[in-house]
């Protein structure tokens, strides 16, 4: 009796399930940081709509104030007297810049006379000069 050359049907189907397997329990490693990224990107442009809507409500100046790490809507420069909803910490691999903080008015106008563009983890938050809208 020769002995067979390859694999039987039965070892080839355990072969890619256990495969299947693994590579369903790895693909989340592999994007999570995008995920997070994309995530906290989405978050930012959210504080930055409700502080410019804050201040129209309210009739008020309100602050966004950019550290490298995080996002705080506040009513004073300093962002001291933050609005509790939104503190956003940023996931370790997300980095914001520039460092600073801007306000909107009682128009819902951002502080500077031209756009602001926020880098956040390589996306752009863009705030229009004119009316404060986020696109």
């Amino acid at each position: 009796m020769r002995p067979s050359a390859g694999f039987s049907l039965l070892e080839l189907v355990i072969t890619l399930v256990i495969a299947g397997i693994l590579a369903a329990l790895s693909i989340p490693y592999f994007t999570d940081s995008e995920s997070k990224t994309t995530w906290f990107y989405e978050q930012v442009k959210a504080a930055v709509r409700y502080a410019q809507r804050q201040a129209v409500a309210q009739h008020r100046l309100v602050y966004v104030c950019i550290s490298a790490t995080q996002v705080k809507v506040g009513y004073d420069g300093l962002c001291a007297s933050d609005i509790s909803s939104y503190r956003l910490q940023a996931p370790g691999v997300v980095s914001i810049s520039p460092i600073g903080s801007f306000s909107f008015d009682a128009l819902g106008r951002p502080s500077s006379g031209t756009n602001i563009s926020l880098n956040v983890g390589g996306n752009t938050v863009t705030v229009w000069a004119e009316t404060g809208y986020v696109p």
